[in-house]
């Protein structure tokens, strides 16, 4: 193995490679069909399968992440497993109860990176050294350490969502305007970091016009990402960001925080949205944005008044607007700050 390959820079750049991509492939297939079948399923046993199997996929996040960093390092298909297993076994998903193991959610995607970096790095530093045991050594000790490793961390990391939680729960005691623009701006900031916003506002019951705004600002970030990545990306990257997947830009994201300048533009322009159309939600709708319509559809049927009023009203809110202040923020921020420009938004693709 080169230099190159094991240096900090190309490690910590595959991990976050593999996360970005195995978030798509995990969560695209609930946030495609998961409305739709909710709404189609009842009576219908066929759909009522597809869609376990959506939200089952969902739940195997991170043993696709594990695979696809695994597979970054070009570990051999054994090694590939082992890396999925031991975070899949710390991810938290995977619930021991009294009547046997249940999965649960998609796990904390912080806790994921660290049992992946932690699994790894210890397949690559024994890989070879163990000779004929090799085959009978690793598959316990990776899957086995790194887990357990997950497992005992998953406590302290889960403290950081709270924490946050804590934070924007503070918000909901101010002027609802201040509030709909702090928790939109928060939210578009946490979108595209391995902080789960679902998580976040499941833990505090962040309900009505909170939700609206948390919702918004899912949205300020969506727009953010797609105007900049539109034209430096292919057509598949920029279709997955239109159908709100932008959590797979977050190794873009921390390698230039930058963005952090038009997420914050977009999530006040989002926060003023829902405060002034009165966009509210649920705890679970906050933090899907317009993917699959669940913002959407949650806002409409918490709004009075004539309908076709309100469903104009979500139009301008959730694409119109958003979308026209996106470009102009995007463009704006080209112009006035150098280190900005399309480039940054580029997505590196895992190599087969």
């Amino acid at each position: 193995m080169s230099k190159q390959r094991i240096s900090l820079k190309y490690f910590f750049s595959n991990i976050l490679n593999a996360v970005g991509a195995g978030v798509v492939i995990a969560l695209l297939p609930n946030a495609l069909l998961g409305e739709f079948l909710k709404l189609f399923m009842d009576n219908h046993p066929l759909l009522q399968l597809v869609f376990h199997l959506v939200i089952i996929i969902q739940s195997f996040m991170a043993f696709i992440i594990g695979v696809l960093a695994a597979h970054q390092f070009k570990f051999n298909g054994a090694g590939s497993c082992m890396v999925g297993v031991a975070a899949m076994l710390g991810s938290g998903a995977v619930q021991f109860t009294s009547k046997g193991i249940a999965l649960k959610g998609i796990g904390d995607i912080i806790n994921i990176i660290l049992v992946v970096i932690i699994a790894c790095a210890l397949y690559m530093f024994l890989q070879g050294k163990l000779g004929s045991l090799e085959m009978i050594i690793l598959p316990v000790l990776i899957p086995v350490a790194s887990g357990l490793i997950g497992l005992l961390t998953l406590p302290y990391v889960q403290t950081i969502t709270k924490g946050l939680g804590h934070m924007v729960n503070s918000f909901t005691a101010l002027n609802p305007l201040i509030m709909s623009i702090l928790i939109s701006v928060t939210f578009s900031l946490l979108m595209v970091t391995p902080i789960s916003l679902v998580a976040i506002a499941t833990a505090i019951s962040l309900t009505g016009l909170g939700s609206g705004a948390a919702n918004m600002g899912i949205v300020a970030a969506c727009v953010t990402f797609i105007f900049g990545s539109i034209r430096v990306n292919s057509m598949g990257v920029n279709i997955v960001l239109l159908i709100g997947a932008a959590k797979m830009m977050i190794p873009v994201y921390l390698k230039h925080l930058i963005i952090a300048v038009p997420l914050t533009l977009n999530g006040i322009v989002s926060g003023v949205l829902a405060y002034a159309i009165g966009i509210k939600g649920t705890p679970l709708s906050a933090g899907f944005g317009y993917t699959g319509l669940v913002g959407p559809i949650n806002a409409f049927n918490r709004m009075p008044g004539d309908a076709t009023m309100n469903i104009i009203l979500l139009i301008f809110g959730y694409l119109i607007i958003p979308f026209v202040s996106a470009f102009i923020i995007h463009e704006i921020c080209k112009k006035l700050i150098p280190s900005y420009h399309d480039g940054i938004y580029k997505f590196e693709i895992p190599k087969q």
